[in-house]
């Protein structure tokens, strides 16, 4: 047993290391919907959230901005009415202030003062500011559009307020996106192709500078950013697959993070929020497809014909985000599993976090989001188990009539019968648990029970030996008990499909009680032979992927048991006995590969 306990251990060593690695979320609930009504969205939608945990929504195809308080229950919303001294034109990028109010980015037309016969019109980025009530307070634009500022060449007709002939000079690409973001001062950060706009509460620009500088390496294509209580300002490099982070002064400090799907790596960061306690929570594209192979028979219409074979396949997925402090040290690592096979989970995305680290993800096809809060928990839901039981009954016939013996019941007697009934029931269970995207954990136990009744009717003959003077019917009885125990841990060393490698290392224990008669039938023949045999075997081993292509497997087992045997003959005379014992031990290596 040694063996066993050797092989066993490094698996224990590893199990409370991993625990700890990942937090538990916990669905919480959802709102909106498909619609232009209250609480109701269109497809295009950004999201902020209230010193106090409201959410703000702003809904772009819509024209509004919506507001939910923070156990999701609408409150009111802002959109664009006739006496309004604003209109929303292409709300997007959306951030709330220290006091409540709301900052919206979208684009406003400002007349060019001087010019008639046309008149010319600069269409630019700009800030709408909102009170916590929603009630307009002023605009805000990133530039002074009342001057002209680029060539007539570039300027698209259209019509001014009195329905006469205008020229519109858009500024940039009307379709760049925007980042929005604001400091516990109620400073706003603009983000607008390739420079930094920081303005305080009442839109006067504070400072401006760009965030490719010597140091920040290659070109950085920004998809979200924040601001700690310092006023250190990180800026999400989506194709980077990094975060960077800029003082207060807007001068270049640090990088952290590369492409990969490891601790403290990237694949395509896309959100980024500082937490109450002042740490970085960032989430990334990076997905952990995790299967459970069923023992069930497949379904006709499975959904889930990813893998060859008979069984059927359940998949669930893992989504993360990682948190860091500001120096760029990772401190955590977030795992959220969503529930397999569910048609509801599957195309599920991360809109936004709040600073209490509760993960907002959205439905495009029902137009809604889902709350997810941190739990504590010693077990993750990624769990998985099954339990089954089957039990069969065969029954068996055999008649045989020699047609050359010429006897009187040709056809109407057979010469030898026999029925054989089996009986066998078996439980199987399986529980597996993923401690992480990388570490798997497996009980499995298996437990069979067989029980055959073999009866066999002979005509009677004569025979030279004096047994043949005994009526040689006769019946079988063997039954048997099978039961295997086996742990399995798993280790997924690379999830990437053009270079997937894992290890996996196991240990089992079988046994085996299997019981067997012969008894004659009829009273006056005292034929019996009994048979009883125990066997055991446990081991364990290795399999290891050196590459995609090549694999390294070991294994050592050890079998033994005994058995003993008594065997009396018609006479009821004991005519043999015995006893037999094995005790082997078998040690493989070996390589698979193909070319």
């Amino acid at each position: 047993m040694h063996f066993l306990r050797n092989l066993l251990l490094p698996i224990l060593l590893l199990v409370p290391l991993c625990l700890n690695a990942a937090q538990e979320y916990k669905y919480i609930g959802e709102f909106g919907g498909k619609g232009e009504g209250k609480a109701q969205f269109a497809e295009t939608l950004f999201m902020a959230f209230g010193t106090d945990g409201d959410i703000y929504v702003t809904d772009t195809e819509n024209f509004k901005i919506h507001k939910f308080s923070e156990s999701m229950e609408y409150q009111f919303d802002i959109e664009v009415e006739d006496t309004s001294k604003f209109r929303f034109i292409k709300p997007t990028a959306i951030a709330i202030g220290a006091d409540s109010s709301i900052y919206v980015m979208d684009w406003v037309i400002q007349y060019i003062t001087g010019t008639d016969k046309p008149k010319v019109f600069n269409y630019g980025p700009c800030i709408h500011k909102f009170d916590a009530q929603g009630q307009f307070v002023a605009t805000f634009p990133i530039q002074d559009f009342s001057k002209r500022i680029e060539n007539l060449e570039e300027a698209a007709p259209g019509l001014d307020s009195d329905g006469k002939y205008a020229l519109i000079i858009p500024h940039g690409d009307t379709k760049r996106n925007f980042l929005l973001t604001i400091d516990h001062q109620d400073n706003l950060y603009v983000y607008d192709d390739e420079i930094l706009h920081k303005f305080d509460a009442e839109g006067q620009r504070l400072i401006q500078f760009a965030i490719s500088q010597p140091g920040t390496g290659q070109v950085i294509h920004p998809s979200d950013m924040a601001v700690d209580k310092k006023g250190n300002l990180y800026i999400v490099d989506e194709k980077g697959h990094r975060v960077v982070k800029y003082n207060p002064d807007g001068k270049f400090v640090l990088s952290f993070g590369q492409y990969g799907d490891a601790d403290r790596q990237f694949i395509s960061p896309f959100r980024i929020t500082i937490l109450t306690d002042g740490s970085l929570l960032v989430a990334d594209k990076a997905k952990y497809l995790k299967d459970f192979l069923s023992t069930l028979p497949k379904r006709l219409d499975d959904p889930t014909r990813r893998l060859d074979g008979f069984t059927r396949t359940f998949r669930y997925r893992l989504h993360r985000v990682q948190r860091f402090t500001t120096e760029g040290k990772l401190t955590q690592k977030i795992l959220i599993p969503f529930q397999r096979e569910m048609e509801s989970d599957h195309a599920l995305q991360l809109k936004g976090i709040d600073t209490e680290g509760n993960l907002y993800y959205f439905s495009s096809s029902l137009l809604k989001f889902r709350k997810y809060a941190p739990a504590s928990s010693l077990f993750s839901s990624m769990i998985q188990t099954e339990l089954k039981f089957r039990y069969t009954r065969d029954v068996h016939d055999i008649e045989i009539d020699n047609q050359d013996d010429l006897d009187a019941d040709l056809y109407t007697k057979s010469d030898f019968d026999e029925q054989i009934i089996q009986n066998s029931a078996d439980a199987f269970l399986t529980f597996t648990y993923d401690l992480n995207e990388n570490y798997r954990i497996g009980l499995s136990n298996q437990l069979t029970y067989i029980r055959m009744t073999d009866t066999s009717y002979y005509r009677a003959q004569d025979f030279e030996d004096f047994r043949g003077s005994f009526n040689q019917d006769d019946r079988s009885t063997e039954s048997s008990w099978d039961n295997r125990i086996q742990l399995d841990f798993t280790w997924i060393r690379d999830h990437s499909i053009y270079n997937y490698r894992e290890a996996r290392v196991y240990a089992y224990l079988s046994t085996v009680n299997l019981d067997f008669i012969n008894d004659a039938l009829d009273r006056s023949n005292f034929r019996l032979f009994d048979f009883y045999a125990k066997l055991s075997d446990w081991g364990g081993g290795v399999h290891f992927d050196l590459s995609r292509k090549f694999r390294l497997h070991f294994e050592a087992t050890h079998f033994f048991g005994k058995n003993r045997y008594e065997y009396i003959d018609e006479t009821n005379d004991l005519y043999a006995t015995g006893f037999q014992q094995a005790d082997t031990y078998r040690v493989v290596l070996f390589i698979n590969g193909f070319f």
